[in-house]
């Protein structure tokens, strides 16, 4: 009998039970000790559509929901972990009582105690039907090359926050209105830079005046298309093995201009479209551009990016089964390749800052970048906007440019230096055959 009743204590102390929870309402700050889950008793409708959402404050949890025989019907753990949300949508079959537990993970990097808040959204029907008529939208933008949707759902987004009173409406703002009505790009785009609601909800929050200055000039890269439409075509041309892709402007949380996925290259379009009227006060003026005097021609601007980054999604991801491990030279390579190539598609270059700096100090730069040649990262030449000092930030995209140009010029068949260019995947060969070092000698 003290054995059941003490197993029965342990049993209650493991989990905090909350009933009664109201659909459309948020609870904040539920402290979760170690080893301890939180079970919510829920009374679904067959018919509607439910969204759980849970606000992961230093512990990691993952949601089950369960009927009354303990079956499984749902598991959602995302690889966030101990912070931002977890989401789960579900539609009943039958009416009846449900059970949603927050599961804590038990694992050594868990706090002893976490603070979770949580929200249960009942759809209401014009909220349904907006999913309905996106479902349908979105069946069209997925067909395109180019996308561009995401642009004005996240301003829809935007100019809901005037109606929302509390955190949580912000955060169902930019859920409901942006990320559940994703194209297939920006669901990539979530997976690769891994955001989230809550994180526009603090971004918009730091940098109001740089979003709203930047509006206009997002909407430009919708006249871009065709300029893109002539990139494709131009790389397939010179390059026999050309993979199709895609383009996906969206709009990010101000911390990537572009990047890629396995069958997208995906634009932080806040980022790339600025124009003289940003606001960069919030951020700081080292993110303005030094020429604010003339408006940029962001197509423009926009076909030399996706020249640079339709290269990456051309490039191998591996490197030779027999090449030496080098990765400052390899990474560097890899950023001055697309540089190279995309020049040779578009005539231009994004980089003219980086590129006229190294071409006054060539010769010291390359003395230097040798020195570390093989260096386990190349945090000192690449994407190190925050820490060069007395210089322009990210020199060794020019460092692989020249060795990639030098390579080219080199070569007597240009077709195949493209090829090779493109597919390098052994980075001290690939310098070897290019004669750049020999060239710096002389």
């Amino acid at each position: 009998m003290k054995k059941t009743l003490l197993a029965l204590l342990l049993l209650i102390s493991s989990c905090a039970f909350a009933q009664n929870v109201k659909f459309n309402h948020p609870y904040e700050n539920i402290s979760i000790a170690k080893g301890s889950d939180l079970v919510l008793k829920l009374k679904l409708e067959k018919g509607t559509n439910y969204q759980f959402l849970v606000l992961q404050q230093g512990i990691d949890i993952m949601l089950v929901l369960t009927d009354e025989t303990k079956k499984i019907l749902l598991e959602k753990d995302s690889p966030n972990g101990s912070h931002g949300l977890e989401i789960a949508d579900f539609s009943p079959q039958v009416s009846k009582e449900y059970t949603l537990t927050i599961k804590q993970f038990e694992e050594e990097g868990n706090a002893n105690k976490g603070i979770v808040s949580y929200y249960i959204k009942k759809y209401t029907k014009a909220e349904l039907a907006l999913k309905e008529k996106t479902k349908q939208e979105l069946a069209i933008e997925n067909n395109k090359n180019v996308l561009t949707a995401d642009i004005d759902h996240f301003w829809e987004a935007m100019d809901n926050l005037k109606n929302c009173q509390t955190k949580w409406d912000s955060i169902l703002s930019f859920q409901n209105l942006y990320l559940d009505r994703a194209t297939n790009g920006l669901i990539d785009f979530i997976r690769v830079r891994n955001f989230a609601a809550e994180d526009f909800v603090r971004t918009i929050a730091k940098y109001p005046k740089y979003y709203n200055s930047v509006r206009p000039y997002t909407y430009e890269s919708k006249k871009a298309e065709p300029l893109i439409e002539e990139v494709f075509a131009k790389l397939q041309s010179i390059y026999g093995n050309f993979k199709p892709f895609k383009v996906c402007f969206a709009i990010g949380v101000h911390r990537t201009g572009g990047t890629v996925s396995d069958r997208f290259v995906l634009l932080g379009t806040e980022m790339i479209t600025t124009g003289k009227n940003v606001d960069y006060s919030e951020l700081g003026e080292n993110w303005a551009p030094k020429d604010r005097t003339k408006e940029p021609d962001i197509p423009l601007r926009i076909k030399g990016m996706i020249a640079h980054e339709c290269v990456h999604t051309q490039q191998k991801e591996k490197l030779a089964e027999k090449a030496v491990v080098c990765n400052q030279l390899y990474s560097c390579l890899r950023e001055g390749i697309a540089n190279f190539i995309g020049e040779l598609i578009t005539g231009e270059t994004n980089y003219s800052v980086v590129n006229e700096y190294g071409d006054k100090n060539e010769k010291a730069l390359w003395t230097e970048f040798k020195s570390t040649l093989c260096a386990p990262s190349a945090q000192k030449w690449l994407y190190n906007g925050d820490s060069a000092k007395d210089r322009p930030a990210d020199l060794g995209y020019y460092m692989g440019y020249k060795i990639a140009k030098a390579y080219y010029n080199n070569a007597t068949d240009k077709a195949q230096a493209i090829k090779d260019i493109i597919d390098m995947d052994d980075p001290l060969t690939f310098l070897q055959k290019s004669g750049y070092d020999q060239q710096k000698k002389q």
